[in-house]
């Protein structure tokens, strides 16, 4: 959390970089570089290593719109850095055999 908010600080946006109202993240198809650091599903048993991506309020119809993340989180998005989108080539997707 932010000394002025009660939103969690989440880092820079992974499109633009900047750090301003970062507060929307994207589940991402691939494994973060930190295991156990990431989403999960309690459904299928996919451990916590999913990847995400934070962006900015700006970005968000951006993305939506179509522009690329240029960066995903490396494990928890506040405290644990960035890497390049194209850094991520483990897949991590939800067995839908599993799924209800």
């Amino acid at each position: 959390m932010t000394e002025d908010s009660d939103s969690p600080d989440l880092g820079t946006c992974c499109i633009c970089g900047e750090a301003g109202d970062v507060r929307a993240l994207v589940m991402l198809p691939f494994k973060c570089q930190v295991t156990g650091h990431g989403w999960g599903c309690f459904v299928c048993g996919l451990p916590a290593d999913g990847a995400c991506a934070a962006l900015c309020e700006v970005c968000v119809p951006r993305w939506q719109g179509g522009a690329k993340l240029q960066w995903a989180c490396r494990g928890y998005p506040g405290t644990e850095g960035r890497v390049p989108i194209g850094d991520l080539t483990v897949p991590h997707e939800h067995d839908p055999n599993l799924e209800h």
